[in-house]
């Protein structure tokens, strides 16, 4: 469900006010969380270690309210009780499709329906027609996390619509995990809204990756 904010009596009035019309409005930051328990844990039980860290990050999300403001295509500024997350799946002799996942709290029922909607992918379909329904749709309680697991980065720079856009979720890319000392380690790339979200909110959002990585299991 999602709710449409009162600018004028709104916490964050002059901060949205100020960066709303901002050729680039975006903050973009890279940290790591350590995932060597999450990695370990999928390992061990043959389940998939993407769709532990998935979960992670989308329980973090939902868990920070600054993470689910949005701009309808109204041009109404709202707040959603809950995000989906949409991801690239690669596609053999393809090259990926979008799907969406319903978030859920229950790790274990999360975990049945995405991997039931990643083995459901139609391999004739519009790759982009997740992407296309939530843009008709016009209310992006969606979020989205891409996957580059061969590749350990430091930064990534997302492709933006145009100024005055609405489709203003965040953006996100998981690396490869890599290993120093003992532990494995995993870059995260955001991307979000300034007029929406600041470094406090950005912090806590790592601070809860972390933590879930640390205790889910199915």
């Amino acid at each position: 469900m999602k709710h449409i904010v009162e600018i004028e009596n709104w916490v964050r009035r002059d901060n949205y006010l100020y960066f709303k019309n901002f050729a680039n409005p975006w903050i973009a930051i890279t940290s790591e969380v350590e995932c060597s328990r999450a990695f370990y844990r999928a390992k061990e039980n043959g389940s998939s270690f993407f769709l532990h860290y998935l979960y992670a990050v989308a329980r973090a999300v939902n868990e920070i309210k600054e993470l689910r403001y949005r701009i309808d295509k109204e041009g109404n500024v709202v707040w959603h009780d809950t995000v989906d997350v949409i991801s690239p799946i690669a596609v053999p002799g393809r090259t990926f499709y979008t799907v969406r996942i319903p978030y859920k709290d229950d790790f274990a029922s999360f975990y049945r329906e995405a991997r039931h909607i990643i083995t459901h992918i139609p391999h004739d379909g519009d790759p982009y027609a997740t992407d296309k329904a939530i843009a008709e749709a016009g209310d992006y309680d969606v979020f989205l996390l891409s996957a580059t697991p061969k590749l350990y980065f430091t930064g990534v720079t997302y492709t933006q619509m145009a100024t005055g856009h609405s489709m203003d979720y965040p953006l996100m890319n998981a690396g490869k995990a890599i290993t120093r000392g003992d532990k494995l380690y995993m870059p995260i790339a955001l991307t979000v809204s300034h007029a929406f979200v600041d470094g406090e909110h950005i912090s806590q959002f790592f601070e809860k990756v972390q933590a879930f990585l640390n205790e889910i299991h199915l």
